[in-house]
């Protein structure tokens, strides 16, 4: 009869862990154990000495199944390394045989190992640290790389400090329960330069790596965190910045750093992490299964309990789920090349970034660029082609991070400027210095881009400060050019044309997102310039029904929508800067304000400067017109530009800032908030008082409690 199985192995592993004896002659397979004899059966028969689990004495099959996550990690850690125990037994047996050779090989590898991977400062020793594409990271290496953002969190000083850089920035994100942790790229770069560089390649590797070290420096420091949730480092301040026409295929699976205004942004949904599912015969919960790409595909295998292959039904109880949406960014109005279409592109917000940013706002988003398959797509192209994604790891308002660009110097020279003697002439001189004349103009502008302050009620009223500018005159007044240096100039701007924009157009639409079939809403013109400018030009030649579409955004600067069952409300926050003609292409002095412009009471009410241009026969004037604009001409052509150009300079009467100084003196400016004094109030009640009685006699403008709050701004 044949030998029982179990014994068979067990006296293997005995063999194998023994000291080594004298070779024993090898059956052949005529004289061997035949194993599928008759008494096959034998080897299945209880044996009680054998049955019985190791650990504590006692202990039932039921009992260790209920095991719990940890138990089970730690038990079979601990059969691991009983296994390689055996296994290196095996290898020094072996090594016996052949001289020690083997052995002496094996302990010389594990001390390079050790030297290579076990190392305090973790990757500042691995020289030749590289991730290679489709082949998994080697666990020392993922061990270290964590090592590495561990200290880098713990230990990090910037130069010239000796506090920890982010302690505070920990401590911070804790007591909100925040799962957003900011980290500066140059303080990584700075840290360990190598790793920046593999991160910049492969985010979709060793960001997790940097997810769970984080996680695991915050509950070392804070054991109350909540355990169930997620820590993610957010890049700050990424160096390359690329733009969302320039994106190609060879960024994709990479970070790319895009700048852009929010158009579209769907409701927040959930998106599923982890998944358990049930076991549908006998009642068993598998899981979690991590979700880590929206492609895989999870197959639970074999139920543990039953032994069943399904089916299985999702537990949606127990999986957790993360926030989901998606915005649509385009380009920045000002970046779009001239006779180009803005390009755009769907960004996916994930965890507490939803709902960061709003139809309208100028943000810059950081993330990994990738490609996801859509039938609809392979459909209209007729060839399996993908669509392009970006999953953002940060999101940041541009609006807020406009006055980074002033450095502490900018900042006391500006307050010098701002001191000096005539600062207020200059500073209008330098609006449109190519252009002559026109000062009062100048000044409408300035005042537009300057700003007032906005006030907020305790009721939650709110007064706006933006200043409103009409520009009425004749033709060739240069009222377009003008509008198009401030769209040159100015920060936030968005241009368009009284012809060429609609009602929906400048305030908002509502549109079917053809992917989920939702109704979505879509910022126009004025929700694009929140916070900016707003230029209309032609503003004579709109339908009257799309001017009235804009009086409550030229006033409360809000845009009620109530379409398609989705009532909502857009900011757009916007000075409105419009250019238009007389009735009968010139201006008509003999006649009123009135009745020179085709525009109703309640959309003139709302601006606050109304600058009227008029093309005058004066020759004295006429003369020094032409002259400023031939030196012009002549200080851009490229034959004589040196003698031309200090001709030019000496007709200039007065010296004008320069236009990057005067971007920072505006950024600056829009800041601060003046405060009248009480001289002032007596001055402007004493002023809104007499010109209400002289234009209620001459019959003109109606004068009301709007161009009082003009007079304010």
């Amino acid at each position: 009869g044949g030998e029982s199985l179990c014994k068979a192995y067990h006296r293997f592993f005995i063999t194998m862990s023994s000291p080594p004896r004298s070779p024993t002659p090898r059956l052949s397979e005529s004289e061997g154990e035949d194993l599928f004899a008759d008494n096959m059966a034998d080897d299945y028969q209880p044996v009680p000495e054998l049955d019985t689990l190791e650990g504590e004495p006692g202990i039932t099959r039921e009992e260790a199944a209920e095991l719990t996550a940890d138990q089970r990690a730690a038990a079979e850690a601990e059969m691991n390394e009983r296994d390689r125990g055996v296994k290196r037994r095996h290898e020094e047996t072996q090594d016996d045989e052949d001289g020690g050779q083997g052995r002496r090989r094996m302990s010389r590898r594990i001390e390079q190992e050790d030297d290579a991977f076990d190392d305090e400062d973790g990757l500042d020793s691995l020289t030749d640290f590289k991730i290679t594409p489709g082949q998994p990271l080697p666990d020392q290496v993922a061990r270290a790389i964590k090592r590495s953002f561990e200290k880098f969190l713990l230990e990090f000083c910037r130069r010239g400090e000796t506090e920890a850089a982010y302690h505070d920035v920990i401590a911070r994100m804790a007591e909100k329960y925040s799962q957003s942790l900011p980290v500066r790229v140059e303080d990584l770069v700075e840290h360990n330069t190598r790793l920046v560089l593999q991160l910049a390649e492969f985010p979709s590797v060793l960001l997790p790596l940097l997810h769970e070290a984080a996680l695991g420096v915050v509950h070392g420091q804070y054991p109350t965190y909540d355990s169930k949730s997620e820590v993610f480092v957010r890049l700050v301040d990424f160096p390359v910045e690329d733009k969302i026409r320039s994106l190609r295929g060879v960024n994709v699976n990479t970070i790319v750093h895009i700048v852009g205004v929010v158009t579209k942004r769907t409701l927040v949904l959930p998106e599923l992490r982890e998944l358990y599912v049930d076991c549908a015969k006998c009642g068993y919960r598998l899981g979690p299964f991590f979700i880590t790409d929206s492609n895989d595909d999870i197959r639970p295998g074999d139920c543990p309990e039953c032994g069943s292959r399904g089916p299985f039904k999702a537990n949606r109880e127990d999986s957790l789920y993360r926030n989901y949406q998606k915005i649509t960014l385009q380009e920045a109005p000002g970046s779009v090349p001239p006779g180009r279409t803005p390009r755009a592109k769907e960004v996916i917000l994930t965890a507490d970034l939803v709902d960061k940013v709003k139809p309208g706002d100028l943000v810059q988003v950081v993330g990994t660029y990738r490609i996801i398959y859509s039938t609809l797509t392979a459909v209209r192209n007729r060839f399996p082609v993908f669509d392009t994604v970006i999953e953002a790891n940060n999101v940041v308002n541009r609006a807020t991070t406009s006055l980074q660009r002033i450095t502490d110097s900018d900042f006391d020279r500006l307050n010098e400027m701002a001191n000096s003697r005539g600062i207020r002439a200059k500073i209008i001189r330098s609006i449109a210095p190519s252009i002559y004349g026109n000062e009062h103009a100048k000044t409408a502008l300035c005042m537009a881009m300057f700003g007032g302050v906005a006030k907020q009620g305790d009721q939650g009223h709110r007064l706006r400060g933006d200043i409103n500018v009409l520009l009425l005159g004749d033709p060739g007044c240069a009222k377009s050019q003008m509008l198009k240096y401030v769209e040159k100039s100015f920060h936030r701007v968005v241009y368009t044309t009284g012809k060429g924009a609609s009602g929906v157009g400048l305030t908002a639409s509502m549109k079917r997102d053809y992917a989920t079939g939702e109704w979505t809403l879509e910022g126009g013109a004025m929700v694009l310039a929140d916070s900016g400018l707003c230029l209309i030009d032609e503003f004579d030649k709109m339908n009257e029904q799309d001017r009235t579409s804009i009086h409550e955004a030229m006033e409360q600067q809000t845009i009620s929508i109530s379409k398609a069952g989705l009532v909502t409300t857009l900011h757009a926050r916007c000075a409105v800067v419009a250019a238009a003609n007389p009735i009968l292409g010139r201006y008509d002095p003999q006649k009123t304000f009135m009745q020179n412009v085709d525009l109703t009471d309640p959309i003139l009410s709302r601006f606050d400067v109304l600058c009227v241009l008029r093309d005058e026969v004066n020759s004295v004037n006429d003369e020094r017109m032409a002259d400023f604009i031939m030196a012009s001409h002549m200080a851009s052509h490229p034959t004589n530009p040196v003698t031309v150009k200090r001709l030019f300079a000496s007709r200039e009467a007065e010296d004008v800032m320069d236009q990057e100084d005067l971007q920072k003196y505006l950024l600056y400016a829009r800041t601060l908030n003046p405060v009248a004094s009480d001289a002032h109030t007596a001055v402007v009640n004493e002023f809104y008082a007499e010109i209400r009685r002289v234009a209620h006699a001459s019959g003109g403008i109606n004068i009301g409690v709007r161009h009082l709050e003009s007079i304010l701004r």
